[in-house]
């Protein structure tokens, strides 16, 4: 499977000319109601260039001072000052509301931190939200700045080392959708994006339910041995399974069996993927801060059947 290939199709239907929120609605009827405005003025702007072309041998047919004041300062001016108010309105407008639900969301390089405050759980990647609920998204950054963004959904908006923002977003429905950053920060930057899933009410009481449980300790020898090597080889000491590590240097994985993609949406999560991405994710995604392991084929079978396991 070609991720880059999957991720421009994903992209194709997921642009912010498709919304499915009330503030990407409204972003999107901003953009439509410039290329209208903006498209007018141009069109108009050409027509003029012509007749001007056409007149300029003409004695006594040039347009006077007072028309080019008009025309090219005064008309403009009054458009971009009528469309700056208004984008600034809606923009306010669109911070407003009580929030439902809280996600707290931190950048790292490269890939997200996902809280849930109300709730006690931490993931990776991936944002489970309810769909038809307004949702408060307090962002930050463990480093550099970088820039949250769902196209479908809402705005961007930076996300600042040590200082949290806020935004706003709810998802009209049920779906699943694609975000990323879009403030560059070195590195694999083009490799740092995640899904936001949207549930409908019973489907996420039943994620909530799931995720608030702490994974048993297998029985399988298979996967009895790859607990035992994500113990033995350091994996611990970067990441986090409930009820057996809790380190936050690198992305929690309780639940990393159940995740849609692995590496900040670099590639999907296979039995062969992750077993790539263990045995050498800097092939995968150069730059990142995890290390190339060195395990015999058994015992990376067993660790990625462990992993794979975590629901």
């Amino acid at each position: 499977m070609n991720f880059f290939n999957t991720a421009r199709e994903v992209t194709a239907t997921e642009h912010m000319l498709n919304p499915a929120g009330p503030a990407a609605a409204r972003i999107a009827e901003i953009w439509w109601e410039m290329l209208v405005v903006y498209g007018i003025v141009y069109l108009v702007t050409m027509a003029l260039l012509v007749w001007a072309l056409a007149i300029r041998r003409r004695e006594g047919s040039r347009p006077g001072s007072r028309f080019v004041f008009i025309a090219g300062f005064v008309i403009p001016t009054v458009i971009l000052v009528i469309m700056l108010f208004a984008a600034i309105l809606d923009t306010m407008e669109l911070g407003k509301g009580e929030p439902g639900f809280r996600v707290k969301v931190t950048s790292h390089h490269w890939w997200f931190e996902v809280q849930y405050p109300d709730l006690g759980i931490v993931d990776a990647n991936e944002i489970n939200i309810p769909a038809g609920v307004l949702t408060d998204f307090e962002l930050q950054s463990h480093a550099v700045v970088h820039s949250f963004w769902i196209p479908r959904l809402g705005g961007k908006r930076d996300m600042l080392p040590d200082h949290p923002t806020h935004l706003m977003l709810m998802a009209d429905e049920a779906g699943e959708f694609r975000g990323t950053c879009t403030e560059y920060c070195a590195g694999p930057h083009a490799l740092m994006a995640f899904r936001l899933i949207a549930h409908d009410p019973e489907e996420f009481e039943q994620w909530v339910r799931r995720r608030s449980r702490i994974p048993e300790e297998p029985s399988d020898p298979l996967l009895v041995r790859g607990r035992e090597v994500f113990m033995e080889q350091g994996c611990m000491a970067c990441h986090a399974i409930r009820g057996l590590s809790e380190s936050n240097t690198g992305p929690d994985l309780t639940h990393v069996g159940s995740r849609r993609t692995l590496g900040a949406g670099t590639i999907p999560n296979s039995e062969g993927s992750l077993a790539g991405w263990i045995a050498n994710p800097q092939t995968i995604k150069p730059g990142s801060l995890m290390p190339r392991s060195f395990l015999s084929p058994e015992d990376l079978h067993a660790l990625t059947a462990y992993l794979r396991s975590l629901p």
